[in-house]
């Protein structure tokens, strides 16, 4: 029996030369990039595992082209390198053999004229001879010492000839004269532009000519910075690599690509500090001048190699074509089973299935779907079983939820009735903490409170505050006489008398301690309290409360008074002090009076 999904490759394949048959071209094209995009999109299980498998297969194979491109590129820099290497080397050691026979030249004939009298004759003679033999010289002159040129030869159409012309010419600023008077041996000069001798670049050998050991004169062979270029040119091993002739103040001689890098311009500095990634190299040849060479455009052996650019791309698109073809034969073995597995699955209610509807038949797939369907099976049970103990969660947890929501509702109501309680018991011990618990009248530290306030007020608006001070006269021999219980209505009748007399808004009658009461009058003046005090005074002795220890036999009280002075020396307690001062005064005059 034929398992899902099986054949499924054989009928892409189909497809595939369907698609790619002799049909018209534009449906053609449209048929295809149709299934292109259906394959690449990844939106069923078998695009997707064709998509994994060619992507696994792929990755290895694209690093192994990766590593063999990157070793041949290795290699072709190595050869790369090697052959500058080379260049460099052949042409430095032929500059370097070429110049040293000018310069055995130059010294030969400076000796020879060292040993002359130096005749005109002898000189132009020997000048003759020597660059007869060495006709690569361009010129030839002898200097004398203040820089004039004395003899010359050049060479010209019909051989080697006397410049005439030259002769008396100043040479004395050139660097090939200066410094052959200065430097033993043989000099080899910087290129330069000799107009008199011709347009092209010239690169000088000098030597001075000692007279009496003493530098006398300044033997000059100049040379074509060409032929010097020619003589490298010649070693260079493929014309990829540039070779360049640099003098002592980095100029360029001349190079191999004098249409990139030109004589007599500055050499890059690169060429001097060498990268490790990039083929160069450089010589040092007649003292101080350099033969440098390097590729003429650096690159990777992926660019360079057309081969193996083409062996690369026809390793990976042969490699995708395998991978695809397989992983579209792997899809099609695994693809079918598992739609038919998702489809199954797709039809349970997991709300309303049972373990009994759960059934396990045996299918003709491959083993691992049928155990994936096992898995799924047992997966669903331990769903359902747990779907049915969530229910019964579910449900305890919401009778909780009203059990707990009656219980927090009761003992928020208890919690509200506290706090009131609570909130009474705290304004009750605010009140008590403030009165007098015998007379009802305010008590002390409530009377220096608004003592403190009302006198700022009274300096910040310059207004008068006084304080009455008053004192129950003979109160003692009154509670000795009476008992304690007698003194305390006593106390009380006083304190309503005070009461009924802080009428205003801001007036405060107090129990200032014991026996003794006192009055807070913001806004009134002297005057105004000495009368208020003194309608105290009466309305407490027409009260008429006996007292047998008196001779007026009756209760009396004494009063003080004081204004408050608003000068920088001025407090509350200066205040109090001069009203208890004023109730001294009373009770010393006779007392049941008020004093001011």
């Amino acid at each position: 029996m034929q398992s899902p999904g099986e054949g499924v490759p054989l009928r892409q394949g189909g497809e595939l030369s369907e698609l790619m048959g002799e049909s018209a071209p534009q449906s053609n094209r449209g048929r295809i990039a149709a299934w292109l995009r259906r394959e690449l999109s990844g939106d069923d299980l078998r695009s997707q595992i064709t998509l994994a498998i060619a992507v696994a297969a792929m990755v290895p194979m694209i690093i192994a082209v990766c590593v063999v491109v990157t070793y041949q590129g290795i290699q072709q820099r190595g050869a790369a390198a090697n052959e500058v290497e080379t260049s460099v080397r052949l042409g430095a050691t032929a500059l370097d053999e070429y110049l040293a026979r000018h310069m055995l030249a130059i010294e030969s004939l400076g000796r020879e004229l060292e040993a002359l009298e130096l005749a005109d004759a002898a000189l132009d003679r020997a000048l003759l001879d020597v660059h007869a033999v060495y006709d690569s010289f361009r010129s030839m002159a002898l200097i004398d010492r203040q820089g004039m040129i004395v003899a010359a030869t050049e060479r010209g159409t019909d051989g080697i000839v006397p410049a005439a012309e030259r002769l008396g010419q100043a040479v004395w600023d050139r660097d090939y004269f200066r410094h052959a008077l200065s430097d033993a041996g043989v000099q080899v000069s910087g290129i330069f532009v000799d107009d008199l001798v011709a347009a092209e670049p010239l690169v000088a050998l000098s030597r001075s000519v000692n007279v009496a050991g003493e530098p006398a004169y300044v033997i000059k062979g100049s040379m074509d910075a060409a032929s010097l270029v020619h003589r490298v040119q010649g070693q260079v091993v493929t014309p990829t690599i540039c070779i360049a002739i640099v003098d002592g103040l980095r100029q360029i001689v001349g190079t191999t690509k004098p249409d990139r890098w030109p004589a007599m311009s500055p050499a890059p500095e690169q060429w001097f500090a060498p990268s490790r990634e990039s083929a160069h190299a450089v010589r040092s040849v007649a003292g101080d001048w350099q033969v440098v060479g390097g590729l003429v455009q650096e690159s990777t052996g992926w660019r360079n190699s057309q081969t193996t650019q083409l062996v690369a791309l026809s390793t990976l698109l042969m490699g995708l074509i395998v991978a695809y073809l397989v992983g579209r034969w792997i899809a099609g073995r695994v693809n079918g089973p598992v739609t038919a597995l998702i489809a199954e699955l797709r039809q349970l209610d997991l709300e309303t299935l049972s373990e009994a509807e759960l059934s396990d038949p045996e299918l003709d797939w491959p083993t691992e779907i049928r155990v994936l369907r096992r898995k799924f099976l047992t997966l669903l049970v331990k769903m359902i079983r747990a779907r049915d103990s969530q229910k019964e969660l579910l449900a305890q947890s919401e009778e909780l939820r009203f059990a707990l929501h009656d219980e927090v509702m009761s003992r928020q109501a208890i919690i509200q009735e506290k706090t009131v309680a609570l909130e009474r018991a705290n304004q009750t011990l605010e009140r008590l903490a403030r009165i007098d618990g015998l007379t009802g009248l305010c008590n002390r530290r409530v009377f220096d409170e608004e003592l403190t306030r009302s006198w700022r007020a009274a300096v910040r608006d310059h207004q008068p505050l006084s304080v009455v001070l008053i004192d129950v006269d003979h109160f003692k021999a009154y509670n000795d006489h009476y008992g304690h219980l007698i003194g305390d209505d006593c106390l009380r009748a006083v304190g309503r008398v005070l009461e009924d007399s802080a009428r205003r808004p801001g007036d405060l009658a107090a129990r200032f301690g014991g026996e003794e009461f006192a009055l807070l009058l913001p806004k009134t003046d002297l005057a105004g309290a000495i009368r208020i005090g003194q309608i105290v005074v009466d309305q407490v002795r027409e009260l008429q409360i006996e007292h047998a220890k008196v001779p007026l036999g009756c209760v009396t009280i004494s009063a003080g008074v004081a204004q408050a002075e608003t000068d920088d020396h001025a407090s509350p307690d200066k205040l109090l002090s001069a009203a208890d001062a004023q109730l001294y005064v009373a009770k010393e005059s006779g007392r049941n009076r008020c004093v001011g």
